[in-house]
């Protein structure tokens, strides 16, 4: 009876350590005590994010994008893409480092299975990330920036969407409050100044809402993706290795897919031409070369700082809290960029403000993290008592 009684017991604990409790706001296989990385996470993606578009402006700022004329109003897209994801390379050293870490256990013969399943959902969510930065680019230079900017923020209604069909998640009511603060704090930056505005008159609004639209819509189905595969796949490796989940599955998820994804921009960039321009831009930039390479290559890292913390995020606690934390971030970076730079404002008149929109967006955006980070710790205190 005894000898009968431990398989079973052993059965019946396997699904239970690897799936996710559809009705808890974090993965079962994170600890209660996890804050240290949810924390270092949420401030590398609102740094990441700030800096990049900081950069962004600048560059835009810089080579004059807002004179640009018709024939030359997406000149760059495919650049801006690139450069969100080129710079994979920057992660390899700690991926390997935390990697060589925790391989101490011999690898088992199922996680060849993984493996080939992992290569085609990383060439997914590549694609993804090619596809969504390419569409965002292309919207906020199609579009006005006062529409660009309510648009994006319907991702945090596809967000939650895609998460609970995709990832089976059910929401207490402190994520709905968060997400309702976070949509407001987003929505309130529609005034942001934005340096690749055209003032010209050449916009064409019918091709940058549906780009603008359909990026909000590949960022939330990334973000789904990315902890589909958390779930569904790494935890479940790790558990089978008898390893405990490492933060190196969020260098690893970024990596790969970033690989396909530069693929990806980089042919795109030379059919559309874009290359020639490279060299049109450095010797026009007004501050020098230098310059030029600075501003380029600061975006890169940036934009990899900011992965690493959105994706850490998915891999702490879920994508919808990942999504509301990229979002609250606007309010940030609206303020320096009315700091930073001297934009006209939305109406195209005279020089940018930090207006009332954009001192009330902190309100909803504080409300927003601390409403989610308060249902974290009440699902922590509750798991353990």
């Amino acid at each position: 009876m005894a000898q009968q009684t431990k398989p079973e017991e052993h059965f019946v604990q396997v699904p239970v350590s690897i799936e996710r409790d559809p009705t808890t706001l974090i993965n079962s296989n994170r600890k209660p005590n996890h804050w240290p990385t949810i924390l270092l996470s949420t401030i590398f993606a609102i740094i990441g994010q700030t800096i990049a578009k900081l950069l962004e402006n600048l560059f835009y700022e810089q080579i004059n994008r807002s004179e640009y004329n018709k024939r030359r109003q997406n000149d760059g897209v495919w650049i801006q893409a690139l450069l969100q994801t080129v710079g994979f390379p920057l992660l390899l050293l700690p991926f390997i480092i935390l990697t060589t870490k925790k391989h101490n256990n011999p690898p088992i013969t199922s996680d060849q299975f993984h493996y080939k399943s992992l290569s085609v959902i990383y060439i997914c969510i590549g694609i993804l990330m090619s596809v969504q930065a390419r569409l965002s680019a292309m919207g906020k230079l199609e579009i006005s920036f006062i529409l660009f900017t309510p648009i994006s923020v319907t991702q945090l209604f596809f967000t939650p969407i895609f998460a609970r069909f995709v990832n089976k998640i059910k929401f207490n009511r402190w994520v709905v409050i968060s997400l309702v603060f976070a949509i407001g704090a987003g929505a309130l930056t529609f005034t942001s100044p934005f340096g690749g505005v055209s003032y010209n008159g050449e916009h064409k609004y019918a091709r940058g809402i549906w780009a603008a639209l359909f990026a909000a819509i590949c960022f939330s189905l990334l973000l789904c993706n990315i902890q589909n595969v958390f779930d569904s796949y790494i935890f479940k490796r790790t558990e089978s290795t008898t390893r405990k989940p490492s933060f190196a599955s969020v260098f690893e998820v970024i990596i790969f897919s970033s690989l396909v994804a530069t693929l990806i921009s980089t042919v795109g960039l030379f059919i559309a031409g874009e290359q020639h321009g490279l060299e049109r831009e450095m010797n026009g930039f007004p501050k020098g070369k230098g310059a030029y390479v600075m501003v380029m290559v600061g975006q890169a890292v940036s934009w990899q700082l900011y992965w690493v913390g959105i994706v850490g995020l998915v891999f702490s606690v879920s994508s919808v809290l990942s999504n509301v934390i990229s979002v609250v971030t606007w309010p940030i970076v609206s303020l320096l960029v009315v700091v930073f730079f001297n934009f006209r404002n939305f109406t195209g008149e005279g020089d940018d403000e930090f207006d009332t929109f954009k001192g009330v967006a902190f309100i909803p955006a504080a409300l927003s993290v601390a409403a989610y980070f308060f249902g974290l710790h009440t699902e922590n205190r509750d798991s353990v008592n």
